[in-house]
């Protein structure tokens, strides 16, 4: 009984703002969008897209396994033979319904409503502050690296431009003011690397080749030796320099004390008089 007056309350309302046959998800059309896709469906299978309310009857486009196509009506009556999704498109969020009784609590509290107002609030904040920060490009095998760990951890091989700039700096870049200057960047590293030979361009997308390891273990090599020769040349500094204080030393111009116990009287009186 109740079901049935929310059905008679809340349908009609609803079915005003029915959406389109295409709802746009993006730019400013997709940020105006405000409608509610009402559908039936049967055992978890796609029945009838509801467009229109008719008195006590529903009218709608049955899905035909491709599409909403052939219209009918069914009796609100019937409501409770069907499964229930209503979902309201609004801006770019998507919020679904799975019952009447979810859609009343959530019209009468806004509890929903609220929820995403707070996650556009948190939003918002963090997208301010991550406009703020500086892009890094990453260097060319840097990102030669992470393209193969992340290929490794793919079902598929290759990857587009775009799904690699969001793994690299997360879907906040598209809003950031200096992303032109790192698509740029980032598309001449790949062209780079793909004359390269570490990568195939497949599909408008890239794949990391079998060159890419022999180039990474040659540079982890140069950068190893580098590191060593780098460690080699610090330990050479520091011994040349205690050989010349000894050398120093010895010549008499500069007297090293062998010992001084600052917890004895005549340690304590040598340093004082050192001092003066």
């Amino acid at each position: 009984m109740i079901r049935k007056l929310l059905y008679r309350f809340f349908l009609p309302r609803l079915l005003v703002k029915t959406c389109e046959a295409r709802i746009p998800r993006s730019g400013k059309k997709g940020e105006e969008v405000n409608c509610y896709f009402v559908a039936l469906d049967r055992d978890d299978i796609p029945y009838l897209w509801v467009t229109e309310i008719d008195g006590d009857r529903l009218i709608g486009l049955i899905w035909d396994g491709n599409s909403y196509s052939k219209e009918t009506k069914i009796s609100i009556g019937r409501l409770d033979d069907y499964q229930l999704n209503i979902t309201h498109y609004c801006g770019l969020l998507e919020v679904s319904y799975s019952s009447i009784y979810d859609f009343s609590w959530n019209y009468f509290t806004r509890i929903i409503y609220i929820k995403i107002q707070l996650i556009n609030h948190i939003d918002s904040f963090s997208q301010y502050f991550f406009n703020k920060k500086k892009l890094v490009t990453k260097k060319r095998m840097d990102l030669l690296r992470f393209m193969m760990n992340d290929q490794l951890d793919r079902d598929h091989d290759y990857i587009n431009k775009r799904d690699l700039m969001t793994k690299i700096y997360t879907i906040r870049l598209f809003l950031h003011p200096s992303r032109d200057a790192q698509k740029k960047k980032l598309k001449l590293y790949l062209e780079s690397l793909i004359e390269s030979g570490e990568l195939r361009e497949i599909n408008n997308g890239y794949v990391v080749t079998g060159v890419a390891i022999s180039t990474i273990e040659r540079y982890e090599e140069e950068e190893r030796r580098h590191t060593e020769a780098v460690k080699l040349q610090r330990k050479m500094f520091w011994l040349a320099l205690a050989a010349l204080i000894f050398a120093v030393a010895q010549t008499g111009m500069v007297k090293l004390p062998t010992l001084i116990d600052l917890t004895s009287k005549d340690g304590l009186n040598k340093a004082h008089n050192k001092s003066n």
